[in-house]
């Protein structure tokens, strides 16, 4: 049955609510009998199974939930990190069982399953008032007010950073000039001392901050829009089978080319090493790095490691 477009995103999530449970019962299954039991066609299991591996307690694919395919047969483990009680709140889980729910009505989903079970569970100890009124309130992160104050004051600011390429904390001290939210995500934008250039740092990777004392003098800038006008960063080109370029579709793009074997030939930016190892693990067998020479190994040198990983479990 062929489809118009790409599959919505909270489509695919609900799926996956509904298919993990029932993955975690059985560990090892085929693609054509899980794409039967739920209803969809394999090559969309695929991709959403793809997705679902790419979930972990971190962006280091050594912490990636124990999820792939190989010859056909889908391989799923529960990881010890996944084994410690969550602490949430009552709101957090009344939302979770709503979601929950909303999964359960879609095909493949078992009356009698984990996660039907999940269910049953929480709404006895919660209680069906509790669970049937959702408040849904959005707070801002309590580091945005003072980063705000600190941004209107012209104050420098000291950040502890962790950044995803080394996994490492490093002291930055920046001159704030906005801060400002895309997606889920908040930023501060200011000037990197060190680097001596304008930077964006994701508030939710800041450890700690403060003020330094003094005040700068930059002045405000125009935002720009994401690595369009970013020359100074790299790029790899890749050459992607037919029918997997939708993994490349969120992501910058500075050139596409169509193949004649209706492959795709795309350029895009790359922010960092990990960021484009976690792009090789979607893509496995069905996109290849081409240029530039020392990025071809990335592919390899992470598939080895996951291979390392998978074993020694």
């Amino acid at each position: 049955m062929s489809r118009r477009g790409p599959r919505p995103v909270n489509e695919r999530l609900r799926g996956l609510l509904v298919m993990l449970p029932w993955l975690a019962e059985r560990q090892v299954v085929s693609t054509e009998e899980m794409a039967a039991h739920f209803d969809i066609p394999v090559d969309d299991l695929v991709a959403d199974l793809t997705l679902a591996s790419m979930c972990g307690i971190s962006q280091d694919p050594r912490h990636l939930i124990d999820l792939y395919i190989d010859e056909g047969m889908v391989h799923f483990g529960i990881t010890k990190y996944f084994e410690r009680p969550l602490r949430l709140s009552q709101p957090e889980v009344a939302s979770l069982v709503v979601a929950a729910k909303a999964a359960s009505a879609l095909p493949g989903a078992d009356e009698s399953g984990a996660l039907s079970r999940a269910i049953r569970k929480i709404e006895a100890v919660l209680g069906a008032d509790a669970v049937n009124t959702v408040d849904v309130q959005i707070d801002l992160p309590e580091t945005i007010p003072p980063l705000r104050d600190a941004v209107a004051d012209r104050a420098v600011v000291v950040l502890e950073y962790w950044t995803p390429d080394s996994g490492r904390t490093a002291r930055r001290v920046v001159e704030p000039i906005e801060v400002f939210s895309d997606g889920p995500h908040w930023y501060l934008r200011g000037i990197d001392r060190d680097q001596k250039a304008e930077r964006t740092f994701r508030v939710d990777r800041i450890a700690e901050w403060s003020r330094s004392g003094e005040q700068h003098s930059a002045p405000f800038t125009p935002r720009r829009d994401w690595f369009a006008d970013a020359p100074e960063l790299p790029d790899v080109t890749l050459v992607i089978a037919p029918g997997w370029r939708w993994v490349v579709e969120p992501y910058p793009v500075r050139s596409a080319e169509e193949q004649p074997d209706g492959s795709l030939r795309v350029r895009l930016v790359v922010t960092n090493r990990r960021w484009l190892e976690r792009l090789l693990v979607r893509l496995g067998t069905h996109g290849r790095v081409e240029t530039p020479l020392d990025r071809r190994a990335v592919g390899k040198d992470i598939a080895e490691v996951m291979l390392i990983r998978y074993r020694m479990t």
